[in-house]
């Protein structure tokens, strides 16, 4: 492994929502070179440089074949204990990739580490869900929640054609970064969102809204802010939470309210390498931090207290 990072999932481990074990490794998001190969592997060989997919996919069952990854048969992910299939996680020297040719892919000589590094989890994600919000060039998209996953949708909605990106949320920093990669930045905490959205739409709403956040007031919100006839991607991690559906108030407005779900990385990871490569998505501006592998404790506790937006770590 050359680079690692902590990612806001990893949280949840950090604070025993999760069952580990002493010892066990966890992280998902790395990139490096081959060491060695199974017999089975075809498409690798030692010496290639690498991005790992977060979600470990076997590539051949009925979902798979359809590109549906994420709703794999055999479905893995890395540093996540037994919830995760037992796999071990990324934020080591070495990581061992089971169906090598389908959860690796090739980075390409003029992609350096750090960049490629988030093709295998959140640059794809955003990759992903500006994707199947079928986004046209007139369209004004919201994301709800400027985090790094919503960074990344707000820049994957901007490459998509998106005439404006709002980007929402109630943190300064988090505002800046969005600023700063061409999105709107409204500060929720300040203004009224579906008042400050309406007001950049001539009263309608927006043609799409991503929920990046994963909380019941983010889709609520989503759902606040959206136009009529509009598209909510939930893209947001949801586990036990409960809503109240006024049914006849959604098909009314003839919503399309698509679940993401989690990423099927390797159906999409070829065309965020692409955004890439071409200069359209970058994700260097969201690092706060760079440490060694040796000072990951210090990194989870910044990245914990919200005083780093990225860590990376190398081994």
């Amino acid at each position: 492994v050359h680079t690692t990072s902590i990612c806001g999932s990893d949280l949840h481990l950090y604070h025993g929502k999760a069952p580990l074990e002493p010892g066990d490794t966890i992280g998902h998001e790395a990139v490096g070179t081959v060491e060695a190969v199974g017999a089975g592997v075809e498409r690798f060989a030692p010496g290639d440089r690498v991005v790992v997919a977060f979600n470990v996919a076997c590539g051949a069952c009925w979902f798979c074949v359809r590109g549906q990854t994420q709703l794999c048969d055999d479905y893995g992910f890395f540093g996540y204990g037994l919830f995760g299939g037992s796999l071990g996680g990324a934020q080591a020297q070495r990581l061992r990739v089971p169906h090598a040719d389908t959860n690796l892919l090739r980075v390409p000589d003029d992609v350096d580490d750090e960049r490629a590094m988030f093709v295998g989890d959140g640059l794809t994600t955003g990759v992903y869900a500006a994707g199947i919000a079928d986004i046209a060039a007139d369209d004004v998209v919201a994301v709800v929640g400027a985090g790094p996953i919503g960074f990344f949708c707000a820049q994957a909605a901007i490459a998509a054609g998106a005439r404006e990106v709002l980007a929402l949320d109630l943190v300064p920093e988090r505002l800046d970064l969005a600023e700063r990669i061409g999105a709107v930045p409204i500060d929720v905490s300040a203004r009224n969102a579906e008042t400050a959205v309406h007001e950049s739409t001539d009263g309608r709403g927006a043609d799409v809204v991503i929920e990046a956040v994963g909380t019941v007031p983010a889709f609520d919100r989503a759902l606040d802010v959206v136009r009529r006839g509009g598209t909510v991607v939930v893209l947001g991690v949801f586990t036990s939470e409960v809503v109240s559906a006024q049914m006849g108030v959604w098909w009314v407005r003839a919503l399309r309210i698509r679940f993401a779900g989690t990423t099927p990385t390797q159906a999409w990871w070829e065309r965020a390498m692409a955004e890439v490569r071409a200069g359209r998505i970058d994700p260097l501006p969201i690092v706060s931090h760079r440490l060694p592998l040796e000072e990951a404790a210090l990194g989870y506790r910044l990245f914990d207290e919200k005083r780093a937006s990225k860590v990376l770590l190398t081994p």
